[in-house]
């Protein structure tokens, strides 16, 4: 197969970090640097999926990686609707405010780190409603990702329903993030989140003790939207300096192939994306710079 140009459409080169995006077509005309870029072999195994660990009694859906035999450029991206707006009236507060309510407690209560104590989850709820604590609302949203069944689900979807106003399904977990994003300043979590996340997210994998460690002090993003993959950590393999070879023999591509296209130091590479799509990340050495490449 004759080669096929390729040509250059981002280059993003911070530091050690360089990504650029190039499209493969038609055209006739020669690519803009004499250099060959090298592409990496599709001798490279997409990874094993590791099994997620079971939570709250019952597995955890996954969601299996793109297959390799996927060709040609990927389907235009489908329009998302805007977040739903924020309720037009403010969740009324109690008519008697009770003392010795704790919002952190209370959100121990709900889910205290990966065990489940129904009656007292299901009293902590309406405790939530009689109080109005609007500040479980992202507790809540993360209680929906790891409730396996439907009906601890319905009762924490029922819950934020009546916090928020929003109208949400108990399976529409995506819709409920995408919604708070923009609206969480309303919305703050109590007190003591960022320790409650840390243990929830340890019984999934340990190493998040030491990755989150201090994180409620240190973090410049937003503790509620980091958010569980999925998988344990590591349980999708990077590609590591995988194998290259000159772009006329890479014979496996189609002519619309994308591919990544990175140049740093004279030294070109094209990272097909249907071999990079399985791994989500590539840690690399290019031009004599280590690079790591994410999708």
């Amino acid at each position: 197969m004759a080669p096929c140009p390729i040509r250059l459409a981002v280059v993003l080169a911070v530091a050690a970090f360089a990504v650029a995006a190039y499209g493969c077509g038609g055209e006739t005309t020669a690519p803009p640097s004499p250099t060959v870029p090298a592409v990496q072999t599709a001798a490279v195994a997409p990874p094993a999926p590791t099994a997620p660990p079971t939570l709250g009694g019952s597995p955890a859906p996954t969601v299996p990686p793109a297959p390799t035999s996927a060709v040609g450029p990927a389907a235009s991206p489908a329009s998302v609707a805007p977040p739903a707006p924020l309720a037009t009236t403010a969740p009324s507060p109690p008519a008697s405010p009770d003392p010795s309510y704790d919002p952190t407690a209370t959100m121990y209560r709900l889910f205290p780190e990966l065990g489940y104590n129904k009656p007292d989850a299901e009293q902590a709820l309406a405790d939530i409603l009689r109080e109005r604590d609007t500040s479980q609302v992202p507790v809540l949203i993360e209680a929906l990702r790891f409730y396996f069944d439907a009906e601890r689900q319905e009762l924490a979807a029922s819950a934020l329903r009546s916090l928020t106003g929003q109208d949400f399904d108990r399976r529409e977990w995506d819709k409920w993030m995408e919604w708070y994003g923009p609206n969480r300043e309303f919305f703050r979590p109590p007190d003591g989140y960022a320790a409650w996340k840390t243990n929830l997210l340890s019984g999934i994998d340990e190493d998040y003790i030491d990755l989150l460690a201090d994180a409620g002090e240190t973090s410049r993003i937003d503790l509620t939207e980091v958010t569980w993959g999925g998988v344990v950590i590591d349980g999708i393999p990077d590609l590591q300096n995988p194998d290259v070879l000159p772009a006329d023999e890479a014979r496996y591509l189609l002519s619309r192939d994308r591919v990544f296209g990175v140049s740093i130091n004279g030294e070109h590479r094209a990272y097909p994306l249907r071999i990079t799509n399985p791994h989500e990340m590539v840690n690399d050495v290019l031009g004599g710079e280590p690079i790591a490449l994410a999708w």
